[in-house]
């Protein structure tokens, strides 16, 4: 392949990554990705399904909800809220619904 042919690819590609970056679609899945990172280090948190994910604007966080595992009494089939920070790099975890102080 010819240098010109490379760049147009590469150029085709990091075009296409941007695109996807700026309409939320990796953003969302990296906050998804990071919660349930988190999740799997909790007490039970193998136990939860990540249901869907939500930008929030008064945050500037999203926020992943997980259903299905047991709250600390053992009851199962509750719900939990992890709050991943920030809106272009979704990669922290501040918030926890089982934990909120």
């Amino acid at each position: 392949m010819s240098k010109n042919k490379i760049s147009i690819i590469a150029g085709i590609i990091c075009v296409a990554f941007l695109l996807l970056w700026f309409s939320d679609i990796l953003p969302k899945a990296a906050a998804v990705s990071s919660a349930e990172k988190y999740m799997k280090e909790q007490l039970y948190g193998e136990f939860y399904e990540a249901e869907y994910a939500e930008y929030s604007p008064a945050h500037d966080s999203y926020f992943v909800y997980f259903s299905g595992g047991p709250n600390p009494s053992g009851e199962m089939g509750t719900t939990r809220h992890i709050g991943v920070y920030y809106r272009w790099f979704p990669f922290f975890v501040w918030y926890d619904s089982m934990y909120p102080g």
